[in-house]
């Protein structure tokens, strides 16, 4: 998970965590990027924030850690932003869009559909 608000970070973590998954937190790209090496195995999905500090974006998160696997990681974008911009770069990065404040029902939907896969 990817996302800036230290708030968010610790509550969808503990959420994940009661649903029986495994969560690796970051707080910027810069602290993802530091944190790939760490990796023991792939992940099988990211949640990332479209906006992160330095200008960086959730979709760029999900491209790093893709490439750094060298597999298709699954992926979920939070914004609160709704523009159709929003939605095309979610579609075009092959990623979930769910609008903040997240309702726990469609993200719990999300994560079992995409952990799935």
């Amino acid at each position: 998970m990817v996302d800036d608000d230290r708030a968010i970070v610790e509550g969808l973590s503990l959420l994940l965590d009661g649903w029986g998954y495994e969560v690796l937190a970051a707080l910027s790209f810069d602290a993802l990027e530091h944190a790939l090496p760490g990796l023991h195995r792939p992940p099988g999905l990211i949640i990332a924030d479209h906006f992160l500090p330095a200008g960086r974006t959730g979709a760029e998160a999900v491209e790093r850690l893709r490439e750094f696997t060298g597999i298709q990681v699954p992926a979920i974008i939070l914004t609160g932003d709704t523009t159709p911009e929003r939605q095309d770069e979610a579609r075009q990065h092959r990623c979930t869009l769910l609008h903040k404040p997240v309702q726990v029902a469609p993200l719990r939907d999300a994560v079992e559909r995409l952990a799935r896969h």
